[in-house]
C-alpha cells in the first residue's frame, strides 16, 4: 500500500532533500515534521519558524503537531473536562487510599514496585526512563521530603514548572554559546538509527563551557551520502560562524571521512579528528572476533544468556538463586556490550554453579535437551570461569576508556 504524501508537502518547494517555504522563501534541511514545525511557527526545534505563514496554515500545522486549538473549544467540552477531572480524581483518590491501607504498619516493596510497573505501562513509558539520573533523582526527592508530599498538578507543571525550567535551559544554552567567541567550539556529529530503522544525523557543540545538542537531521539511508552530510554539517558551521568552530569529530565511516576533506577544503582553520570511541569498538570488535580463545569465552557467555532469557520458568529459577540480578544482553553494534556482559555473569558465579546443579534445575521440563546441557556443562566448567576473567582484564582498560 502507498503511503499517502503529507499534506504540508503542498506548501513547500521540494529540493531533494531540502525544502523552500511557499510563504517566507527561504529552504532548510529535512522533510515533513521539520516542515509542520516551521509553518506553525513553534520554535525550539532546531528550524526558525515562518514569520509569513498564514494564520489558517499556521493554526492546521500546530494542530498537526499536537497543539491544542483554545479557541475551539466549546461550553460542552468544558463541562466534559471537568467531569473527566472529577472522575479521574476520584479514582486516583481510590487507589491512593487503597495503597497507602495497604501498606500502612509496613514496608511492602512489592507494592510500590508494582504501582511502578502500572505507571510505566499505562502511560507508555519507556522503560529506560527508570534508569536516568533525573528519574532517580526525583524518587530519591520524593523519599527525603517524606509522605507529605503532594505532586503539582498538570496545569502547575504546564503553566509554571516547565516554563520555568525551559528560562534555566535557555540561559544555559545562551552563556556556553557565548563562551564560543572566547574558546570557540568543537562540533560532534555521528548517525543513529532507531528501532524503525530511522536515520538520524546528531549534531552537538562542546567548549570548557559545556556541551550542547544542537541539530537532528532525518534522512534515509540511501540519501546520506558525503555531499549530503558536508551540506548539514556545513549549514551549522555557518550558522554558527565558521570562526568560533575549531574542531569537528567525526564517524571513521567513509562517508564522514570524505566528508571531512571536503570540509577542510571550505574551512581551512577547521581541525578534523577521528571520534576515539568508535576506533576503540573496532578494537574491541578484533579481540572479540579475531582472538581465538576470546571468541570462545565471549560465545560461551551469550548461550548461557541467551539460554537463561529463553523461558520464564528458566529465568524465575534463575533469579531465585541469583536474587533476580540481571545479566547484562550482548549488542551487535556495541562491542564493549560483551565485556560488561560477561561481567554479570561473572559476579553470580557461585550462584550459577549452584543453579545447574539443584534438583529444581534438573527437574526442569527443558525444551532443549542438548542446549541446557551445554549450558550446564559451561557452568560447571572451570576453564570457562578463569579464562572468562582473563578476558575481563584484557577488556576493562579499554572499555573504561569509553
Amino acid at each position: 500500500m502507498v503511503r499517502k504524501k503529507d499534506r504540508f508537502w503542498s506548501y513547500i518547494e521540494n529540493l531533494d532533500g531540502r525544502f523552500k517555504c511557499n510563504f517566507c522563501r527561504r529552504d532548510f534541511v529535512g522533510g515533513a515534521y521539520r516542515i509542520k514545525y516551521h509553518l506553525a511557527s513553534v520554535k525550539g526545534h532546531a528550524i526558525d519558524i515562518c514569520t509569513s505563514v498564514p494564520e489558517d496554515v499556521k493554526e492546521e500545522a500546530y494542530l498537526a503537531i499536537g497543539g491544542i486549538n483554545k479557541k475551539l473549544k466549546s461550553a460542552s467540552s468544558s463541562s466534559n473536562a471537568k467531569e473527566s477531572k472529577t472522575t479521574s480524581c476520584s479514582i486516583s483518590k481510590d487507589l491512593c487510599q487503597a495503597t497507602n491501607s495497604k501498606m500502612c504498619g509496613k514496608k511492602d516493596k512489592s507494592v510500590v514496585d508494582k504501582l511502578l510497573a502500572q505507571l510505566v505501562m499505562v502511560n507508555n513509558i519507556s522503560f529506560d526512563v527508570v534508569q536516568t539520573r533525573s528519574f532517580i533523582r526525583f524518587v530519591q526527592g520524593v523519599a527525603d521530603y517524606g509522605p507529605e508530599y503532594k505532586l503539582p498538578s498538570n496545569l502547575t507543571l504546564q503553566r509554571k514548572l516547565i516554563p520555568n525550567l525551559m528560562v534555566k535551559v535557555e540561559e544555559y544554552i545562551r552563556r556556553i554559546k557565548n563562551s564560543w567567541s572566547v574558546t570557540g567550539c568543537t562540533l560532534m556529529s555521528s548517525i543513529w538509527s532507531d528501532v524503525d530503522q530511522r536515520a538520524f544525523i546528531n549534531v552537538s557543540a562542546y567548549s570548557p563551557s559545556g556541551a550542547i545538542f544542537l541539530k537532528s537531521f532525518e534522512a534515509s539511508r540511501a540519501k546520506i551520502t558525503t555531499q549530503y552530510i558536508k551540506d548539514i554539517i556545513s549549514s551549522v558551521i555557518d550558522e554558527i560562524g565558521s570562526d568560533k568552530v575549531v574542531q569537528l569529530i567525526i564517524d571513521n565511516t567513509t562517508n564522514f571521512e570524505s566528508t571531512g576533506d571536503m570540509l577542510i577544503g571550505k574551512y581551512p582553520r577547521l581541525y578534523i579528528t577521528r571520534c576515539a570511541a568508535y576506533g576503540i569498538q573496532m578494537l574491541l570488535k578484533d579481540v572479540c572476533e579475531e582472538v581465538v580463545w576470546v571468541k570462545k569465552i565471549v560465545r560461551d557467555a551469550k548461550s548461557i544468556v541467551s539460554y537463561m532469557y529463553k523461558d520464564s520458568i528458566i529465568l524465575s529459577l534463575m533469579g531465585e538463586y541469583t536474587n533476580h540480578k540481571e545479566l547484562k544482553h550482548p549488542c551487535t553494534s556495541r562491542f564493549s556490550f560483551n565485556f560488561l556482559m560477561l561481567r554479570s555473569i561473572l559476579n553470580v558465579q557461585d550462584e550459577l554453579q549452584l543453579l545447574v546443579a539443584s534438583s529444581k534445575w534438573k527437574k526442569l521440563n527443558h525444551n532443549e535437551r542438548g542446549t541446557s546441557q551445554m549450558v550446564a556443562s559451561i557452568i560447571q566448567s572451570t576453564e570457562f570461569w578463569s579464562q572468562g576473567k582473563e578476558v575481563l582484564l584484557v577488556l576493562e582498560p579499554l572499555v573504561r576508556v569509553l
